[in-house]
């Protein structure tokens, strides 16, 4: 299950993408993988940072993992920067991600 987001991702627009993100980790599915497809944002502000902090846990509470895909640029330094990429499995790209066996590159 992939949930994407494009442009900017801060605490005015983050709403949407969070409820789309937590829905997928609650949906009566036997998709192992939630992930959050970053490789179209430009901008992903420190105070949105958590919700993937609780967004993993939400999974995981569920029986499922969040994967992030995120390519090197502004979204991936946030998620370092705020200890994000530390705790939840991120990858360079979303094929790299949906592969079942993939470990994070990071």
């Amino acid at each position: 299950m992939v949930v994407a987001a494009v442009g900017r991702v801060d605490l005015i627009s983050e709403a949407p993408l969070r409820e789309q993100v937590l829905d997928a980790c609650e949906e009566d599915t036997v998709k192992r993988f939630v992930v959050v497809d970053l490789t179209g944002v430009t901008f992903l502000s420190v105070g949105s940072a958590p919700l993937f902090l609780r967004a993993h846990y939400h999974c995981l509470h569920r029986g499922r993992l969040l994967r992030v895909a995120v390519p090197p640029g502004p979204a991936l330094h946030t998620l370092q920067l705020t200890g994000v990429r530390d705790v939840v499995a991120v990858y360079r790209d979303l094929p790299s991600a949906l592969q079942s066996e993939t470990r994070s590159p990071w």
